[in-house]
């Protein structure tokens, strides 16, 4: 391979026997193939990637392999993190899912909230740890490593309400009730200890009001849109107000926007192609689908964007087996939409849950519809840990 132009290669998925997948063996994390200058290294695979693999800049460092991670409440004393290959795709959506018995790690924590989990960098936070935690359970996808964060100022309220959070450049920006916390960069080990800091003035409302925010592709702008909040706590019940506020992460500022809401369902991802935030849309006759929306200006729209409607249908919001679903974003317009199920015969197995997963390519067809391309499948099987078997929670997943 040395000196060797690659082009790039659009890499599909490939039909394999559905025993190879339910009989795969646990495997050793992968290590990255030495570094070497003017050599592109590409792991070799029997299925070929999904997505685009450039090779054709010998003087950079190769990519760093990246996978889905899914946090599962499958175990007594709190979480397991499973770690899905791009391998593990098929272009069979009918295949068997396999069990999720091979965890990356465990961590203890609570299951008050699935949602109590954040992701910055290569680091999966776990928010809501056991109440004997000295710190914040924190996971290194690169390293395999586990360390432990010290608390936010916010701790006695983690587990009580929902967490929005979002990465901008090397800090970690988390709302959680009223507070807005910020975790800086990770010290060099023979510095000060990680830290948190809380920003003031506080947000003019509470997290779990939020419906849905996206991170402005200037890299410093949240958006966040907020239903039913009012300026004081006198008044929420008889004016109520539907509002999109932005965060400038740099100046620490808060802005209203004025009285609209992003057409999303929790977090939206940029798309660099589609020049346009992606999410789940929100609303009864779009439910299932996909909805995209044009990139306001980060510093005034007073109007929502436009936006418009996916064409393809991805689950059923309203079948007695949809348990929830969750978008996350792949890169180079791939995006993998993540549904947990229940299973139609579980009677005989109650906390059996199937979460399946379809990866696609999101293009503009010539009708300039929004449209889903080159779709792979996969699937995992677990069963719940607990008694609470709470329906309404989303998948917890990240692309990292």
């Amino acid at each position: 391979m040395m000196g060797r132009r690659e082009e790039y290669l659009w890499k599909r998925p490939i039909e394999r026997e559905q025993s190879s997948m339910s009989k795969r063996p646990c495997e050793e994390p992968q290590v990255d193939e030495p570094e070497s200058e003017g050599v592109c290294w590409m792991r070799k695979s029997k299925v070929p990637r999904l997505g685009l693999v450039p090779c054709s800049h010998l003087n950079k460092r190769p990519a760093r392999q990246r996978y889905l991670y899914l946090v599962l409440d499958d175990w007594e004393r709190g979480y397991s993190i499973h770690r899905v290959d791009e391998d593990d795709f098929y272009s069979d959506a009918g295949l068997e899912a396999r069990p999720a018995d091979c965890p990356v790690v465990r961590i203890e924590a609570q299951h008050a909230s699935s949602l109590s989990f954040a992701a910055h960098g290569t680091k999966i936070l776990a928010m809501h740890p056991s109440g004997f935690s000295p710190g914040i359970p924190v996971f290194d996808t690169e390293t395999l490593g586990m360390a432990v964060c010290p608390f936010p100022k916010s701790r006695a309220v983690l587990g009580a309400t929902n967490l929005v959070f979002a990465s901008a450049g090397d800090r970690l920006f988390v709302f959680v009730s009223r507070y807005l916390e910020v975790l800086g960069p990770e010290p060099l080990p023979t510095h000060k200890s990680w830290s948190w800091t809380s920003v003031e003035p506080l947000p003019p409302f509470e997290s779990r009001l939020v419906s849905s925010y996206a991170l402005h592709p200037d890299g410093r702008t949240i958006f966040v849109s907020v239903k039913n909040w009012s300026s004081s706590v006198k008044a929420y019940h008889r004016n109520k107000r539907n509002s999109t506020f932005t965060f400038d992460t740099e100046q620490l500022e808060w802005t209203h926007l004025g009285e609209w809401l992003l057409p999303f369902r929790g977090r939206a991802h940029y798309d660099r192609d589609l020049d346009a935030w992606v999410g789940i849309c929100p609303f009864k006759e779009g439910a299932g689908h996909l909805s995209c929306c044009d990139i306001p200006p980060a510093v005034a729209c007073k109007t929502m964007p436009s936006w418009k409607l996916g064409k393809d249908v991805f689950f059923d919001e309203d079948h007695i087996r949809h348990s929830g679903a969750t978008l996350v974003y792949m890169g180079d317009s791939r995006f993998c939409l993540i549904e947990c199920q229940v299973p139609e015969d579980n009677d005989s197995s109650p906390r059996l849950r199937v979460v399946t997963m379809t990866s696609f390519v999101l293009k503009y067809d010539k009708a300039g519809e929004l449209t889903a391309h080159h779709r792979a499948y996969a699937s995992l099987s677990y069963h719940t840990a607990h008694e609470n078997l709470n329906l309404d929670l989303d998948p917890v997943a990240f692309w990292m």
